[in-house]
């Protein structure tokens, strides 16, 4: 029988702001790649990791999934909306974005009655995902609203409840 590390559902460390910063692009990288290999990338590897730097960790509420001194899940949320929730691929499947999703739930329903995403029309691995979790589709958008131009879909859920 194999033992999964214990999970912790932590706020990036400001000691380490640079360094957790990159694992999170890693992650997010490695994890769109796995999940979505169709997915045109419009942002090199270095940009990325910038963007994560420079926008993500300071503006969004960020909350990081660690497992033995491993990053290996990453949720933010920006206002009323999830903007990310990723999974490092080997972990997939284990309940960490399950976890990440409920720390984002319950810090939100302070903030917006109702909490939002968009998720690519193909992935339909991340649509299963949230529906299971209560999001219900609300729009569907032709890919003209980003920057990947891939059809989406608007999701929604109370924050309560």
């Amino acid at each position: 029988m194999t033992v999964e590390p214990q999970l912790a559902i932590r706020r990036p460390d400001a000691a380490r702001f640079a360094v957790e910063a990159d694992a999170a692009a890693a992650l997010f990288l490695a994890a769109r790649r796995a999940a979505m290999p169709w997915l045109r990338e419009v942002h090199g590897d270095e940009e990325t990791r910038a963007w994560m730097r420079d926008t993500v960790f300071p503006h969004h509420s960020v909350w990081l999934a660690e497992q033995d001194g491993e990053i290996v899940g990453l949720a933010t949320r920006d206002g009323a909306w999830l903007a990310n929730l990723y999974v490092k691929p080997d972990r997939a499947g284990r309940g960490i974005g399950s976890a990440l999703l409920a720390r984002v739930l319950a810090e939100s329903a302070a903030v917006t009655p109702v909490l939002r995403l968009h998720a690519f029309a193909r992935n339909a691995g991340a649509r299963r995902f949230y529906e299971r979790h209560g999001f219900v589709p609300t729009a569907q958008g032709d890919g003209s609203g980003n920057e990947e131009r891939e059809p989406d879909v608007r999701y929604e859920r109370p924050t309560r409840g």
